[in-house]
């Protein structure tokens, strides 16, 4: 079980930077880009609670705010709660269609008659790298507001004013983005593997022991 495990996780470690579009790096590259994702986010978390504590200020002080200035002095609430729980639960449905459906032809002008075998396989990949981007976009969104919900948590925590500030919604924002992303993989490795069906994969994407290459 443990030689499994082993042999297993180099495969899980390819598929991941394949889905990340870092498969093309250096384990130090990769490496770098994670922790310049997670330094970014950091950035960001200290910078919302910042602006959510200058919102508040500017209106107490009377003045209009923006609508965007508005969301930062209203914070996470009801209404910023809901849009990832409720993008979990199509994303979740739609990859359970891709995985029980048969192939469908890339989206385009042309209909499916009038596309040759390449030209759907490359159709296909091109539709699986625009996933990948989305996928690589919710992630980051939601490790963004992760880092949100840390700074702010720790904030609150010290006493910093206005950092506790809707902080139970603030927590299920996160969560919903996290069940989004979840939900948002298992629709890019369903895809993943309708392009295995028709050997739509580039020889460089077979992973596990060269499960899914071309044929």
């Amino acid at each position: 079980m443990r030689d499994r495990d082993s042999a297993g996780a180099p495969a899980r470690l390819a598929l991941t930077a394949e889905l990340l579009l870092l498969d093309g790096l250096t384990r130090a590259g990769r490496a770098a880009a994670l922790v310049l994702a997670a330094a970014v986010a950091a950035c960001w978390g200290f910078a919302a609670l910042a602006l959510h504590q200058q919102a508040l200020t500017a209106r107490a002080g009377g003045a209009s705010l923006s609508p965007l200035g508005a969301l930062f002095a209203d914070g996470s609430s009801a209404l910023t709660a809901w849009p990832g729980w409720l993008a979990a639960a199509i994303l979740g449905v739609s990859a359970t269609r891709i995985r029980r459906g048969p192939v469908e032809p890339p989206a385009g002008r042309s209909t499916a008659g009038e596309l040759s075998v390449a030209e759907v396989r490359s159709g296909l990949r091109r539709e699986y790298v625009g996933a990948r981007l989305i996928l690589i976009v919710v992630s980051a969104l939601t490790l963004a507001d992760l880092a949100r919900l840390a700074v702010s948590g720790i904030a609150a925590l010290l006493g910093v004013s206005g950092a506790g500030d809707g902080l139970p919604w603030m927590g299920a924002e996160v969560a919903g983005l996290g069940a989004a992303t979840v939900a948002l993989t298992a629709w890019v490795l369903s895809f993943r593997r309708q392009l295995e069906r028709v050997g739509a994969l580039e020889p460089s994407r077979a992973i596990d022991g060269g499960r899914g290459s071309p044929s």
